[in-house]
């Protein structure tokens, strides 16, 4: 199933919402997230080369320090500080791991899929940090070759220019709404002018990549360990590199996701000959369950194709309580509507997180819908934030988008 959660973000970034009356968003986890960004630069490069030899079908990447995250307008709170990371040298698959033909991609059904695929290659799954390296670069690609500096924040694996279909299997925003490169996948082998420094092709758009590390938001910092592969635990794992059904938006190289999110399309690529992964010393994510209960404004029956619920942290909201396109949800959750006028979903959310609480149903419906399928039977936000911890209970009404000519289209 493909992910519905930025179809209804646009939809409803269309329609009126009130001012947020929210509180103040919750601080980041990371103390270090808060000192600024002009601290990250001007370490030195530490260049080390690629490997001499390679697997068939990967590419060398060299090692040594670059800076990952992102300090953009569309970029989340998980997405910073800016920071300078060292990894090894490593080898990583060209493309997307491709089914028996060599072409189409493979897709999995879960993050151990994915692991036992490249583990049965003789590899493992990259760290976010080894992506994010292959996808950016290295500070030697900078201004300055031997110290990291301002031109080593490259959004993209092409480098500054905004995505579009040449470089990118995506969704293109635009201002009659999204469309689409294509309707799902391309051969692994495509979009060869959108490849990374290193000559890797895909590193955004097509699938959700895989990557080793448990997912965290608060993570980043300055003091990380050189080979970062995240906390030792957790509930999910990061996903890179968007997908044939992400937005422009969503298209940068920092962007972070989750296999926690409802109907994420994941592939996969290997890597080879890298330094040890090192576990970071992190204080693991606490979950709790959420009781969310969703109805329909006209009091009609909840029936349709799914139900989506849908967690945002309040800190990538918009003052009109919108989320900044661009910005990843905390997590997802669906079911198949109920039939009944009321229908109660659970949705596991960091806990302590203050977050606002969305719902869209897909009501099946074909044509005649000023949204995307995904909200054509309502959408909806709660009406006010709450702050996640065990026993909290949400309701949420769901009703037709307003018709407005902004609205995007499928």
């Amino acid at each position: 199933m493909a992910r519905v959660t930025a179809l209804v973000l646009l939809a409803l970034g269309c329609s009126d919402v009130p001012q947020s009356t929210d509180p103040a968003p919750a601080q980041p986890q990371a103390a270090a997230s808060a000192q600024p960004e002009t601290t990250r630069v001007g370490e030195p490069a530490a260049f080390s080369p690629a490997p001499t030899e390679c697997p068939p079908q990967t590419l060398g990447v060299p090692g040594g320090r670059f800076l990952m995250g992102s300090q953009s307008a569309e970029a989340g709170r998980d997405e910073k500080p800016v920071h300078a990371v060292v990894v090894s040298p490593f080898c990583m698959d060209r493309t997307e791991m491709a089914q028996a033909d060599g072409r189409t991609p493979q897709t999995f059904s879960s993050w151990t899929a994915a692991a036992a695929a490249c583990t049965a290659r003789g590899g493992r799954l990259p760290t976010e940090a080894e992506f994010e390296k292959a996808a950016r670069g290295g500070c030697e690609l900078g201004e300055d070759p031997e110290r990291c500096d301002s031109g080593d924040r490259r959004p993209y694996p092409w480098g500054k220019q905004a995505p579009n279909c040449e470089l990118a299997n995506h969704s293109v925003v635009g201002p009659r709404g999204p469309k689409r490169c294509q309707e799902g996948p391309s051969s692994v082998d495509s979009h060869a002018t959108g490849a990374g420094p290193y000559g890797h092709i895909n590193l955004a758009g097509n699938l959700w990549e895989a990557t080793l590390d448990w997912h965290h938001p608060g993570v980043y910092g300055d003091d990380r360990v050189d080979n970062p592969a995240g906390p030792a635990e957790g509930r999910a794992h990061s996903l890179r590199g968007g997908a044939w059904n992400t937005f422009s938006t969503n298209m940068r190289i920092s962007n972070r996701f989750s296999d926690h999110i409802h109907g994420s399309q994941i592939g996969a690529r290997c890597v080879f000959e890298g330094g040890k992964p090192q576990v970071e010393d992190v204080p693991p994510l606490a979950w709790v369950d959420v009781e969310i209960d969703v109805r329909h404004k006209s009091g009609d029956a909840l029936s349709g194709r799914w139900l989506t619920v849908t967690a945002f942290d309040v800190a990538d909201l918009q003052p009109n309580g919108m989320p900044f396109l661009g910005r990843s949800p905390l997590s997802e959750a669906g079911a198949k509507p109920s039939g009944q006028a009321a229908q109660q979903l659970m949705l596991a959310v960091p806990d302590g997180v203050e977050v606002k609480i969305s719902a869209a149903l897909d009501s099946g419906a074909v044509g005649g819908s000023p949204g995307p399928a995904a909200s054509s039977g309502g959408i909806g936000w709660a009406k006010s934030a709450v702050r996640a911890t065990d026993g909290v209970r949400v309701s949420v009404e769901v009703g037709p988008l307003p018709a407005h000519p902004h609205s995007p289209r499928p």
